[in-house]
């Protein structure tokens, strides 16, 4: 199942894939242009640690934004920040793709990364999902999954994303495709449909922010938050009410001698 034109669908999938997902304001409307046919993913890193979406969706002053589709935080959370072609590949050659012209072909993913520091667990199983989600949606395997410097390396001299091993890289993500296509294949299309369904809506019940209940309230929350929040304030409830109950006990002691 090939894809042509703008990936309209890449929020949805990554969700579907459990990821955490912001979807960057106006994302639908930014691009440099249409895609062609979608061949697959470059993977990057930004070349800083705590580089944020804004500056992947809005560029840098030598290079216009959006200069990928997706930004990867070191937590894991994933920033949807375009929907049509950004420039992130730039020269190169792989085969597949044509020469030079990887940007109208590409999906790219900047992890937040100064590619020396390493790859903490929650952002490496990140970029494995963003990749799978992505690579099955379009109906191929991990082997169009590439690091920017396979691409742009002889050219360029890139060497992003530094530290991750592209061919173990490709193996996880291959790994991931074909549990869920096992786990998939046992099931019918109905039971496949209802269990995807069931996971957007438990996605989207744990990230929703709802408003409170609260009169008068303007909060919002989302469930996880609004119980973590409930436990926070019965801790403190609990700490009050021991603090009064040794304050009662000791006028008790007072009055009790007192009245002796």
């Amino acid at each position: 199942m090939s894809w042509s034109g703008d990936p309209v669908w890449l929020a949805d999938v990554l969700r579907g894939e459990g990821l955490r997902v912001v979807e960057f304001p106006d994302w639908q409307e930014r691009g440099h242009g249409d895609f062609g046919n979608i061949w697959g993913v470059v993977c990057h890193h930004t070349g800083g640690s705590n580089t944020p979406p804004s500056e992947i969706a809005y560029g840098i002053p030598s290079l216009d934004g959006p200069l990928s589709q997706l930004h990867l935080a070191r937590d894991g959370t994933v920033t949807v920040v375009a929907l049509g072609v950004a420039w992130h590949a730039g020269a190169g050659a792989w085969p597949g793709l044509p020469e030079d012209n990887a940007n109208w072909h590409t999906i790219g993913i900047e992890a937040a990364n100064n590619g020396t520091e390493g790859w903490s667990p929650a952002q490496y199983d990140a970029y494995v999902r963003c990749c799978s989600a992505i690579i099955r949606r379009l109906g191929y395997s991990a082997d169009r999954v590439i690091g920017h410097k396979e691409w742009a390396g002889p050219k360029q001299g890139k060497w992003d994303p530094g530290g991750l091993d592209m061919d173990r890289f490709r193996a996880d993500i291959q790994r991931r495709l074909d549990t869920q296509e096992n786990l998939m294949a046992a099931l019918s299309e109905t039971e496949q449909r209802e269990l995807l369904d069931a996971v957007r809506r438990m996605h989207f019940e744990l990230t929703y922010p709802f408003e409170s209940r609260v009169a008068d309230s303007r909060n919002r929350d989302t469930m996880a938050g609004y119980v973590l929040n409930s436990d926070a304030a019965d801790y403190r409830n609990e700490q009050r009410l021991r603090a009064l109950e040794v304050k009662v006990d000791r006028i008790l002691e007072v009055l009790g001698k007192a009245a002796a």
